[in-house]
């Protein structure tokens, strides 16, 4: 027996349940931890100006450009192979079965935003990390139709919460990082040996309490919005003074 089955939470949960918290390549150590921080951060710096208006309407934001969004997506989804394959860590340990796994996770996301989201691109273009975040936790585990399961689910999910709490909910969440990262990240950390074990590791996490204080602590003290001013001009302008779009280049 592992020593990590023999003591502390893990040998609780093992001796319990079965079997301890599984979570093989980070769906939620990783994703859901990340996501569910970010959402404090999102709820305290609020929407952006000009967002939400009072009589209800929306105003929308676009995407600046649909190539570069589709090139960051599928660069993210190359390396995610290497990522999820490489969490053995050893090269002894690598298992085709995580590729082949990723693989049909990416597939089942993709075509479920494809089909969820109309034929949206900036759906269809997140939706295969919807997977892989997902299927990383169970990635040695899974069937491989399990793992299309898996990423379809994710990418209907990300979807709808997307749409919910950027239209509904009114939480201006830009990048949908709550809900690809922190919900897609829950969903997929849920999958294991027992049920109870991966449900009790999946929202034990201490991420939203400590993202709260910390970011709490942050706009109480040095604030985290730029003003009106900076907003507009955006980030790479007002504080990095480099632009990520020509027809903003600063002269001199």
């Amino acid at each position: 027996m592992a020593w990590n089955e023999r003591v502390g939470i893990q040998g609780w949960l093992a001796h319990t349940f079965g079997a301890p918290f599984h979570d093989f390549a980070g769906s939620v150590v990783v994703h859901a931890f990340g996501g569910w921080v970010a959402l404090p951060a999102v709820l305290l710096l609020g929407p952006r100006h000009g967002r939400y208006h009072k009589d209800g309407q929306i105003a929308a934001y676009l995407p600046s450009s649909i190539p570069f969004l589709a090139l960051g997506a599928w660069v993210l989804a190359v390396g995610w192979f290497g990522f999820n394959v490489m969490s053995a860590q050893t090269v002894d340990k690598i298992s085709s079965l995580v590729a082949v796994n990723s693989l049909m996770a990416m597939a089942g996301g993709t075509l479920a935003a494809w089909f969820a989201g109309c034929n949206d691109p900036g759906f269809t273009y997140n939706d295969p990390l919807a997977g892989f975040v997902a299927v990383c936790a169970g990635s040695d585990l899974m069937h491989p139709l399990g793992a299309l399961i898996v990423g379809a689910v994710a990418g209907v999910l990300f979807v709808q919460m997307f749409t919910c709490v950027q239209n509904r909910w009114r939480i201006d969440d830009v990048l949908g990082v709550w809900p690809l990262h922190g919900m897609c990240g829950a969903w997929g950390g849920i999958g294991g040996i027992s049920i109870w074990s991966q449900c009790i590791g999946t929202v034990g996490a201490v991420a939203l309490a400590g993202g709260t204080a910390v970011h709490g602590a942050i706009k109480m003290t040095v604030g985290l919005r730029l003003d009106r001013e900076e907003e507009f001009n955006g980030a790479d302008l007002a504080i990095h003074r480099i632009s990520s779009t020509p027809d903003l280049e600063m002269a001199g």
